[in-house]
């Protein structure tokens, strides 16, 4: 009966020198697992790089499609920042025209007023009364508060206090002040009245 002893293998080479190779059954389970978790830990590698590539791929192509809409909405608030620019600039022009209509209304009402006023004071000018100058003036703040200034010449006190109480009594004006009455000579040896007075002029609110 032949015995092989599996654990212990001698081999003979040419010169008849026996050499012997152990061989244990316990290192080749130890190698085979050492093998196992390399490949183990290679897949597990690989698999980590392809999870990586894949999400940095993916959260790219997020940033990109939010970078892409960021600048989209800025883009859209540009515009809107532009068009309400525009809308505030329409709203200061149109508050200018309204100011100046409202300037131009005044301005004409005023006018018609002058005309009112100067042509009841051609009707109410006494004959020995006549005027040298008559000059108005309006307030900048309010263009329809304003005086009348008048410079003229009367014939006898009496003319110019008839004169002043018909511009006192009328619709057009008030607070008609003589702040001049000088006596002054004239042809023939006879004097006249030279006068300076002021009238407010009636503002119906």
């Amino acid at each position: 009966m032949v015995k092989i002893n599996l654990l212990k293998t001698k081999i003979v080479d040419s010169a008849g020198t026996g050499v012997a190779i152990e061989s244990s059954a316990g290192d080749k389970t130890a190698i085979r697992a050492a093998i196992s978790k390399v490949v183990m830990i290679l897949v597990f590698v690989l698999g980590l790089m392809l999870y990586e590539n894949q999400t940095i791929r993916a959260l790219n192509l997020e940033n990109a499609r939010m970078t892409e809409k960021v600048a989209q909405m800025q883009a859209a608030l540009t515009s809107k920042q532009a068009e309400l620019e525009g809308v505030k600039d329409v709203e200061a022009r149109a508050k200018e025209l309204e100011d100046k209509l409202k300037i131009l209304k005044s301005l004409s009402k005023l006018r018609l007023r002058e005309v009112k006023t100067m042509d009841f004071m051609q009707s109410s000018i006494p004959e020995q009364v006549w005027l040298r100058s008559v000059v108005y003036e309006s307030d900048r703040e309010s263009v329809d508060d304003g005086h009348f200034t008048f410079v003229g010449r009367a014939i006898t006190t009496d003319d110019l206090t008839e004169f002043v109480k018909r511009l006192d009594d009328s619709a057009y004006l008030d607070e008609v002040i003589v702040i001049r009455n000088q006596e002054l000579p004239a042809e023939n040896k006879q004097t006249v009245r030279d006068f300076q007075m002021t009238a407010q002029v009636e503002n119906a609110r």
